[in-house]
């Protein structure tokens, strides 16, 4: 056994290797359909390797075939790691569509009529379409981060080596300055390098993303979308670290008013789509301006870090104007409503002690008769 059929097997089997990770992650971890079309794209490697090695083996008569399809699924295997790419980055994919059509017609039509000398004409559309999926890749990858522009090099390099086997395919051919054996040599040198590189990359990043993921989902509240209090505390401790701004950072607590009424006459179902609708209110009012959180079954924490106190109790005062109109097709014997508390996070006062305060003016609101905005000072003096 030569030393590239040897090279080809474990091409093979590299392959196969990195196809069933990327499909074991997907499945299990329920993974975007990126990570679907990377598994698929080392599948159809390993499959166009496997023809390309097997058939002279198991059916020599068949090489030629063969061959026309290897080059197929080499196409293909780089179209589907490009479309994995412009899938993680939620681009469309009428470029690598286009590229594909193109190629793939061009194989069937040399090798449909035959076109003399046909099977180096294959292995150079090859070439270039696969260099032309990876360059697809490199401008996909649009983030000029350190990491991102290394990744980007070592593609360059690996998509000019795509290219310089379609190159030695034509110095191959017959009557060519080089014989069959270099275009296996040039073939042999640089796919395994190749494949191992972009199957680790790729399994590298599906586990970034699924870190990310899992990460999020520990600070996210399942429900609303929003900050849960690990989130909140996270963004405590960022706040705390940047802290500069001229104003004590404004922490108000709202409460929906009767919401176990809601949940007991209406169901839970409509109690949560209450909960979502008032977080969303919450989320397009202060979103912008501080991290908003929920900590409890219906109530929720908004810091605002850079916004006077006048000016958030006028931000507050209007939210709190408009949630009734919000929900006109809740049907209870009260409108939902919320009541506030407010107060300031004065820098190097701890923050519990802070929120404790914005919960007894929350309390005092609901004290008052609910559908109320309360603020307490250090001092706990109400202000209203």
């Amino acid at each position: 056994m030569t030393a590239a059929t040897v090279s080809s097997f474990s091409i093979v089997f590299i392959c196969l290797l990195f196809g069933i990770a990327l499909l074991a992650a997907w499945q299990a971890f329920g993974l975007k359909r990126y990570a679907m079309l990377w598994a698929l794209s080392f599948i159809a490697a390993a499959v166009g390797h496997g023809m390309r090695i097997g058939t002279p083996l198991v059916w020599p008569a068949a090489v030629p075939f063969f061959a026309m399809l290897a080059c197929h699924t080499s196409v293909a295997s780089f179209t589907l790691l490009a479309a994995g790419f412009r899938s993680r980055a939620q681009r469309s994919h009428w470029l690598v569509t286009l590229l594909w059509l193109v190629s793939t017609l061009l194989l069937l039509g040399f090798w449909i009529l035959d076109v003399d000398g046909w099977r180096t004409s294959l292995r150079i559309i090859t070439g270039l379409a696969d260099a032309a999926m990876i360059a697809v890749i490199i401008a996909t990858l649009s983030n000029r981060g350190l990491r991102v522009l290394l990744v980007q090099a070592l593609l360059a390099i690996y998509g000019l080596y795509a290219a310089s086997v379609g190159l030695a395919a034509w110095l191959a051919k017959s009557g060519g300055t080089a014989g069959e054996s270099f275009f296996v040599m040039v073939l042999s040198i640089g796919t395994p390098t190749g494949m191992i590189g972009t199957g680790v990359m790729t399994l590298l990043m599906v586990s970034a993303d699924l870190a990310r993921d899992l990460r999020e989902q520990a600070i996210r509240d399942p429900l609303t979308g929003l900050l849960n209090r690990r989130g909140l505390e996270e963004r405590i401790g960022e706040l705390h670290r940047r802290s500069g701004s001229r104003h004590p950072t404004i922490v108000a607590l709202a409460d929906l008013d009767r919401f176990k009424a809601i949940n007991d006459r209406l169901g839970h179902a409509v109690g949560d789509a209450v909960l979502q609708r008032f977080a969303r209110l919450l989320e397009e009012r202060f979103g912008t301006l501080g991290p908003v959180a929920r900590i409890g079954g219906e109530e929720f924490v908004l810091l605002l870090p850079d916004v006077p106190l006048a000016d958030a109790r006028r931000r507050i005062e209007a939210l709190h104007a408009e949630i009734p109109a919000s929900f006109p097709d809740i049907a209870t014997d009260h409108p939902v409503t919320a009541s506030f508390g407010l107060t300031e996070h004065a820098q190097g006062e701890p923050f519990q002690q802070a929120l404790s305060r914005a919960d007894a003016a929350l309390y005092r609101s609901k004290a008052a008769g609910r559908n109320w905005v309360t603020y307490l000072d250090r001092a706990s003096q109400a202000a209203e």
